[in-house]
């Protein structure tokens, strides 16, 4: 639409500046030849991570393509892909991450690559190699280009999960009429919440497409997996946090000066080695996860930047301090860890999960602090308080066990919409 032509403009002007980025992502995230290949649209039919997942496309059924972002995403849809063995699936992702965490997926029929950059050719190659019968987008995957050319290769498209972060609302009124050409070329939008409905209405999504159908990241919760101690003392875990946060964070708790072990998983593993020279040239007690002893001693941390070994540290730990809340990152799933009855803490910024974070805050099943002061007065007062934080823990489990089941409800709500277009 004419209406598109500054985003068409800046991407094309922008294209020097993508190839750099690329080339940086690819060495910085472990992502190899590969990843730079699929995302300019071309070597779909090769993948030297594992040659068991270079399947060939041309299969009795065509795959239903589900594209996330990164390994939250990826996280999010895998009770979807597993509750449904015999379908085809083709899971695209932005990020070497989410790539791994989709390779950790078991399905008998499921392929897995790097979606192109919003370039119209290199989404038509991209259609051409993989021939999907349908995409799903997850959350806030808002791409002018793939949208309009999966529409006109006459693929029906639905949001699923969807929200709407506050600075797309904010957008500039170029940004938001590309936002609505994507809207319009989906079949349905189905959201998290109300709230999420109003966004998308605000933005300019058709009313009649949303439907809310509940929060996915709740689907499969109530039959987590149990794991080992991965450490046989007693920890304190800081989960998914962020540059200067994670520093705020850890300098906070050596401030209390406590006996336990504190366990810190940076958000993206990268960084974990950033945290250990730092805190190491400070004369501190760090280990890499690795090299962890059976029985540590007083003051000292554990930084583990192995990647997706969150869930044996949320079963087993004293207390969970929630990162990515203290700065405006919108705040990371805790829902894991309250499902595990283990006590939470956050920071203010819970925007990701506003609607859950109220609930359970209310409720008494998590407990948000303004600031690092706060947090450090009340880690101090749970860590003395052991019936206290059992009854933080046990209401967050409660809470987690009234949920409604979001993965169903989901199944239901797909289906209908693919009886609609098989009718139609």
């Amino acid at each position: 639409s004419s209406r598109m032509w500054p985003y068409q403009l800046l991407i094309r002007l922008l294209a020097p500046l993508l190839l750099i980025w690329l080339g940086w992502e690819a060495v910085k995230r472990q992502g190899g030849w590969w990843f730079i290949m699929q995302r300019l649209g071309w070597g779909y039919g090769w993948n030297a991570r594992s040659k068991a997942n270079a399947q060939q496309p041309h299969r009795s059924s065509p795959p239903i393509w589900i594209h996330c972002a990164s390994v939250g995403e990826v996280r999010l849809i895998s009770p979807l892909i597993r509750a449904e063995p015999n379908q085809a699936w083709l899971i695209s992702c932005n990020t070497p991450t989410g790539y791994r965490a989709a390779q950790a997926i078991e399905h008998a029929h499921l392929s897995i690559s790097y979606l192109p950059l919003d370039y119209p050719s290199a989404i038509r190659r991209f259609l051409t190699y993989w021939q999907p019968q349908a995409l799903w987008v997850v959350e806030t995957e808002l791409w002018p280009n793939l949208f309009q050319t999966v529409k006109s290769a006459g693929l029906p498209i639905t949001l699923i999960n969807g929200r709407l972060s506050a600075k797309s609302l904010r957008a500039p009124c170029w940004l938001q009429h590309a936002y609505q050409a994507c809207f319009q070329a989906c079949e349905a939008i189905l959201v998290r919440h109300a709230r999420d409905a109003e966004d998308f209405v605000q933005l300019g999504a058709p009313a009649e497409m949303l439907q809310v159908v509940g929060n996915l990241k709740l689907s499969n919760l109530q039959a987590l997996p149990h794991f080992p101690r991965p450490y046989a003392g007693d920890y304190v875990l800081i989960a998914s946090c962020h540059p200067i946060e994670d520093i705020a964070l850890i300098e906070r708790w050596l401030g209390l000066d406590r006996q336990e072990l504190l366990v810190v998983v940076p958000r993206h593993p990268h960084h974990g080695e950033r945290l250990l020279q730092k805190f190491i040239s400070q004369n501190h007690c760090v280990n890499r996860v690795e090299d962890l002893p059976a029985q540590a001693g007083a003051g000292r941390i554990c930084v583990d930047n192995r990647f997706g070994q969150l869930l044996p540290w949320f079963e087993h730990a004293k207390l969970i301090i929630m990162g990515g809340s203290f700065v405006p990152k919108g705040g990371h799933n805790f829902l894991e860890g309250a499902a595990y009855g283990r006590c939470i803490l956050t920071g203010p910024d819970n925007r990701d999960f506003a609607q859950e974070a109220e609930l359970f805050e209310r409720e008494g099943g998590l407990i948000i602090c303004s600031d690092y002061d706060k947090l450090q007065q009340q880690i101090n007062r749970l860590l003395s308080n052991g019936a206290l934080r059992k009854r933080y823990g046990n209401r967050a489990a409660q809470l987690i066990a009234q949920q409604p089941d979001v993965l169903t409800a989901y199944r239901h709500a797909l289906g209908r919409i693919h009886q609609q277009q098989d009718s139609a």
